[in-house]
């Protein structure tokens, strides 16, 4: 991978990838028959396993404003659009504990805002979301995803650690 930021290379790229096999997975999935149902029953539960239960602890730290019925509709409409244009029809795509404890934190941030408050929190939460998709947006344009050879396994295992240590952190809470 270069590294170079040359503006829309990586994307162009990705796209000329992608394009070879995006037919043939849609059709191979389709012709598959009985046979797609047992990784599709896999998915579908390895996905709405944990987003229902990080949904039920959003509930809870969020006091009730984020339900597990919002998170469970939210990941599967995300789902079916990445699905749909990624060209990855089975896909693992959920909620993890660093998203929740962001939602979180940014809960506790403007429940006491007299400006914001519990009734704007959705709507401040989606534009937090809107330019965080621009600003993931701009890196991809500019092919920032080149740089990922800078990174070690230790900054992944780290982050994984990291996981490991909030999920402790909530079962003992």
């Amino acid at each position: 991978m270069e590294e170079t930021f040359v503006p829309f290379r990586g994307i162009k790229n990705d796209l000329k990838g992608r394009f070879l096999c995006y037919k043939q997975d849609w059709t191979g999935g389709f012709r598959s028959g009985v046979r797609i149902l047992a990784p599709t029953t896999y998915i579908f539960f390895a996905s709405a396993i944990p987003v229902i239960s990080f949904g039920e602890q959003l509930e809870r730290n969020t006091d009730g404003v984020i339900t597990a019925v919002q998170t469970l509709a939210s990941t599967a409409i995300c789902g079916i659009i990445h699905s749909i244009i990624g060209g990855q029809p089975l896909l693992v795509l959920g909620v993890a504990e660093p998203t929740v404890l962001m939602y979180t934190f940014m809960f506790n941030f403007v429940k006491d805002k007299e400006e914001l408050g519990r009734k704007l929190f959705l709507a401040w939460t989606a534009w937090v979301c809107v330019w965080t998709s621009f600003l993931l947006f701009l890196l991809s344009i500019l092919g920032a995803c080149s740089i990922i050879n800078r990174f070690t396994r230790v900054a992944g295992e780290l982050f994984g650690m990291l996981i490991a240590m909030l999920f402790m952190q909530q079962a003992i809470k």
